[in-house]
């Protein structure tokens, strides 16, 4: 006999929270879907506030009195699971009820310190204003950890329910749509008629949904619509030392204020190694200007700007733009490199000429992250 467990309100807020869940982490990336991102966000947040009083006036199965259960009870319940004899509930069991109410808390903490993030670093929404924008960033950065940390959570939820499924031999996924579970005389003839659960094509069945829900959650950190890159968030490019070990550029403080002090700061990934010789060794001639440098920050810079040219980057301008030198004569001009002519060959001249973007050289008119080497194609924005 069914046995009626998870009442309706329950289940709509289960799947009415994994879809805003799973909707919120895909339009995460890049603004283009912000205002979306942000609806589903609070969306969430709403759905926690209600299961937190349905927790209160739901039916027994739903009420937190009737699924946390105190530490002795929680500890037995994994060493049995450990021993892989679990006891079986009609509802949560006591392991599973303190996991669903960190999981309320996670979400909400996801919510809250994405509403500081749109109201501080954004200034959007109705709590624009109200938070700086130093608490808008580091809410950014909780924000981040806490949506990848509820991945991992939720890959751990779905493959705790799938060793359920493959101890006793019941789907409570399904009861999760259906809302209803057999009575324990029904469960225990059924299960009686089984073959133990060690057989090979239980545990063959075992690994592979396991590896389902693992690879369904790296396609959620991984595999999101790309969108616009955010730059906040984005670090300089790997560039490859002596030993061959990549590493995240460390911008150099010399460089910074001698040369990006006079003009954009043209990333050191866009010029060869012998460009960089040569641009260095014509500071008495830097393009019609006469630049006086210290001999030690000279050095210095040279040595910055040798460690992270375009040999040594690991970006896929910079190696684009290697192979365009094979066999030519090193150039010190940027826009002289035969990748960059043929990247541009197809915009006219007249857009360089516009107060917008001044010259050729002016690489951040359409390139939002040149200072930080990047240059991918959905980022372009070529201003009016």
């Amino acid at each position: 006999m069914k046995v009626h467990v998870w009442d309706i309100p329950t289940r709509l807020f289960h799947w009415l929270l994994v879809s805003a869940f799973a909707g919120a982490f895909l339009s995460s990336h890049g603004d283009r879907f912000l205002e979306f991102h942000t609806s589903l966000g609070y969306i969430a947040l709403g759905l926690v506030v209600f299961r937190v009083l349905w927790g209160f006036a739901g039916n027994r199965f739903a009420r937190f009195s009737g699924f946390l259960k105190g530490w002795q009870s929680v500890r037995g319940y994994v060493a049995s699971a450990a021993r892989l004899h679990p006891p079986r509930f009609l509802g949560h069991n006591p392991a599973v009820g303190w996991v669903v109410l960190f999981m309320l808390a996670m979400v909400a903490s996801i919510a809250i310190s994405g509403i500081v993030t749109y109201g501080g670093e954004e200034n959007r929404g109705f709590w624009a204003g109200v938070f700086s924008f130093e608490a808008g960033y580091n809410a950014r950065v909780a924000h981040a950890l806490l949506a990848d940390l509820a991945i991992a959570v939720v890959v751990a939820h779905v493959c705790a329910a799938l060793f359920h499924d493959f101890l006793l031999r019941e789907n409570i996924i399904l009861s999760m749509f259906t809302g209803t579970k057999e009575d324990e005389d029904t469960y225990a003839e059924r299960v009686s008629h089984i073959p133990p659960h060690h057989d090979v094509r239980s545990v063959l069945r075992l690994i592979v949904w396991g590896v389902v829900a693992v690879m369904g959650g790296l396609a959620l950190l991984y595999l999101r619509p790309a969108g616009r890159t955010d730059f906040l968030r984005m670090p300089q490019p790997n560039v490859v030392d002596d030993k061959g070990f990549a590493s995240v550029m460390k911008v150099n403080a010399a460089w910074m204020e001698e040369c990006a002090g006079c003009h954009n700061a043209f990333h050191p990934t866009l010029l060869s190694a012998d460009s960089w010789k040569k641009v260095m060794m014509g500071l008495n001639d830097h393009f019609g200007e006469i630049v006086t440098l210290d001999a030690a920050v000279s050095e210095e810079i040279g040595r910055f700007l040798l460690s992270a040219s375009a040999e040594r980057s690991t970006t896929e301008a910079s190696r684009k733009l290697m192979r365009s030198l094979r066999g030519l004569p090193a150039f010190d001009r940027i826009t002289d490199v035969p990748y960059w002519k043929a990247k541009h060959e197809d915009i006219d001249i007249e857009v360089f000429k516009r107060k917008s973007v001044v010259s050729r050289s002016n690489c951040v008119a359409c390139h939002p992250g040149a200072e930080l080497g990047s240059f991918e194609d959905h980022d372009i924005a070529i201003p009016e």
